[in-house]
């Protein structure tokens, strides 16, 4: 709407003023009407240009802003961040609004869609509450439960991965060789422990899913598809002592 009327304003002005450049005898005039005659009555040569129509002018307009508004998104765009610096504390160059993955096998944060989130799976946000970095799982839904704590565990494959197997297992033969060759032998998965700092460690931890909820100071763990609460003679709630968990009252 706006367009078409500034497009008629520009169409009025020039039935009006004529845009007639030149009005000295024996020189050229530039006209967007076409021929003009002035009051002496000597007749001018004319030099026409083809006027634009409205409807040109504002598609012209239009494609200028979608162009600019494309480039404008591209370069805002979150783009992948090392995670060897990405703490609870440090954003690292990560965006705050922007949601993460977590990739082990080349240690990178990569920047995820919400619509593509996937249950069940691990994904990192920043917690404006608390003012830090934190770590959630994706539910049905598409939200982002628990804050993740210390000593949180969770299965390399509950990370949102790309690649088939086989490119995973060279990778993290690449990266860990005794690793590797340790979950070779003993045929467990590689399994990833979430430090004070908030960074995750790969290595043979247990083999239970477990995520201690910094928000409600609660256990859980997995033992099927359904989270378990875990619970001690006087409570559900725990908190970190010496890295390990203890009941709190």
């Amino acid at each position: 709407m706006i367009l078409r009327k500034y497009a008629s304003l520009w169409e009025y002005y020039a039935r009006a003023g004529g845009f007639a450049f030149g009005a000295q005898p024996g020189k050229r005039e530039l006209s967007l009407l076409g021929s003009v005659r002035w009051p002496d009555a000597t007749p001018r040569e004319t030099l026409s240009v083809p006027r634009l129509s409205p409807s040109t002018i504002a598609l012209t307009l239009v494609v200028f802003a979608v162009a600019l508004g494309t480039a404008t998104v591209t370069a805002a765009d979150p783009q992948p961040v090392p995670a060897a610096d990405a703490t609870a504390t440090a954003d690292a160059g990560r965006d705050r609004n922007a949601i993460y993955r977590y990739d082990p096998m080349d240690e990178k944060l990569y920047p995820i869609k919400p619509a593509e989130l996937r249950p069940g799976h691990v994904y990192g946000r920043f917690d404006s509450g608390r003012g830090r970095w934190v770590w959630s799982k994706a539910d049905a839904a598409g939200n982002l439960r628990y804050t993740m704590g210390e000593g949180s565990t969770q299965p390399a494959r509950m990370f949102d991965l790309r690649g088939t197997d086989a490119e995973r297992r060279r990778a993290l033969e690449r990266r860990s060789p005794e690793l590797a060759r340790l979950f070779a032998i003993q045929g467990a998965r590689p399994m990833l422990r979430l430090d004070a700092s908030g960074r995750w460690e790969l290595g043979p931890t247990p083999c239970v899913s477990s995520v201690f909820d910094e928000a409600t100071a609660q256990r859980w763990e997995w033992h099927g598809d359904a989270p378990s609460l875990v619970v001690h003679s006087g409570g559900t709630h725990w908190r970190v002592h010496e890295g390990w968990y203890a009941p709190s009252y």
